[in-house]
């Protein structure tokens, strides 16, 4: 009789608990993209942003996939953990960054699964460019004898598309969804250049000029949306194409800042006290607008570059680069610095601070003597040294990875390019003119 009821009980209990097991999936909404048919390339930082929404409070995982047109394979993913039914909208960075992929229609799947193992999904389909199918354009910034500005437009052969005449005077340029943007320093200004027409659309102006120039100290693409980044007298501003609003921060003075870069969502900028020429850096989250920790540096740095993806061992997302006290990590989320090791090479760092940038996400690239250096963070002190004949003109970090850096030759510029994979950079293109300030290419 005690067996039966024990069997009983035992019966009774796992019918209790197979009725308690949670079976309700959560909720998964994608809000961006809007639509499906969102067209998208090679080299592209968007932004998946979602609801997750569980009846439970102890929430799950998602995953963020990209998968080919046949459904299958995930092409790249990430993941996170949610928490419970409070949830609101989930943000993604998303890179497009893997050159194999082919051009065609691709799903985007947005996967959620609780702690119960319910699985939910919403999908996107998205019109992909691949990196090998994108034209590339050339366009070239050029002075003029009357204080006015050239854009010349060329495609990957050196065929003429476009000359664009009579634009403000500048000394830089980049490019952002239809719109180049041009630094007239004289005037405190980025001009906005349409794409299609080759006339200034809209500008914005340094409402705080004061000082001595550079008055436009550094302008970049946003890259964690359509739009510009641009480090002046008086702060940094972020600009959409049309040249509204999005972000502002002042600079205390005699606080001013060198250069502004992005790691994920988070700006950070690299700023000098005129009076001391202390040197230190600050950061916020785009989005949130939360401030992160003031990071006081030891020296004057020699250039920095971009290193959230580096798996070293030691925390951090930026390293500041010393000619003589080599290489310093630094942890902007929690203020953390750690000095590494000594530079690779020898030699001055010439252009400073503009002759280093991130590669690849973990590795710094730099010009050092006569050599371009590229230092990996894991294991440290590693990397290559390539000799560079010519002198380094410019060179600016690419959302894929990349470095496109310019260096000046007889009669001109000439325009190289390494991929993030690449053992040694490539020339792309051979600017004639000696009046060239600068050069980018636009994929479109």
């Amino acid at each position: 009789m005690r067996i039966f009821i024990l069997l009983f009980c035992s019966a009774l209990l796992l019918l209790v608990t197979g009725c308690n097991r949670d079976k309700t999936p959560p909720t998964v909404a994608i809000t961006e993209p809007e639509y499906d048919g969102k067209n998208v390339q090679f080299g592209d930082l968007f932004f998946v942003e979602f609801e997750a929404i569980d009846d439970a409070d102890d929430g799950g995982l998602w995953r963020v996939e990209l998968r080919g047109a046949d459904g299958i394979t995930p092409k790249t993913a990430q993941a996170g953990i949610w928490e419970g039914a409070s949830t609101g909208n989930l943000i993604v960075a998303f890179a497009l960054d893997a050159s194999a992929w082919p051009t065609g229609p691709m799903t985007l799947a947005v996967v959620a699964d609780d702690a119960a193992g319910n699985r939910a999904a919403a999908f996107r389909d998205l019109n992909y460019t691949a990196a090998d199918d994108l034209p590339e354009v050339i366009v070239a910034l050029t002075a003029e004898s009357d204080g006015s500005s050239t854009l010349v437009r060329t495609d990957a052969t050196g065929g003429e598309l476009e000359v664009w005449t009579g634009l403000p005077g500048s000394i830089e340029l980049t490019y952002s969804d239809g719109v180049i943007a041009l630094a007239d320093d004289a005037d405190a200004t980025v001009h906005l250049v349409d794409w299609e027409t080759g006339e200034v659309a809209n500008d914005w102006t340094d409402p705080t000029v004061a000082g001595a120039p550079p008055h436009i100290k550094a302008l970049h693409p946003l890259g964690v949306q359509a739009g510009f980044i641009i480090a002046h007298n008086g702060g940094v501003v972020a600009i959409d194409p049309s040249g509204n609003l999005l972000f502002e921060r002042f600079s205390e003075a005699p606080w001013v800042p060198i250069d502004v870069r992005f790691d994920g969502t988070t700006c950070i900028v690299w700023e000098r006290n005129e009076a001391t020429n202390d040197h230190r850096l600050r950061s916020w989250d785009f989005q949130t607008g939360g401030t992160g920790p003031i990071m006081a540096l030891a020296n004057a740095p020699d250039g920095w570059a971009v290193v959230g993806q580096q798996d070293g061992g030691t925390p951090g997302n930026i390293c500041m680069l010393h000619e003589t006290d080599g290489l310093t990590l630094v942890h902007t989320a929690t203020g953390g610095l750690s000095d590494l090791c000594p530079l690779l090479g020898s030699g001055s760092m010439g252009l400073a601070p503009y002759s280093s940038a991130g590669i690849n996400g973990s590795e710094a690239l730099f010009m050092r003597g006569e050599f371009l250096c590229r230092q990996s963070m894991a294991p440290v002190a590693s990397g290559s040294q390539w000799p560079m004949e010519g002198e380094l003109h410019s060179m600016r970090a690419l959302a894929s990875g990349e470095v496109e850096f310019t260096r000046v030759v007889s009669g001109g510029l000439e325009l190289w390019r390494w991929e993030a994979a690449g053992t040694v950079p490539e020339l792309v293109a051979s600017i004639p003119g000696v009046n060239t300030l600068d050069v980018v290419i636009v994929n479109e």
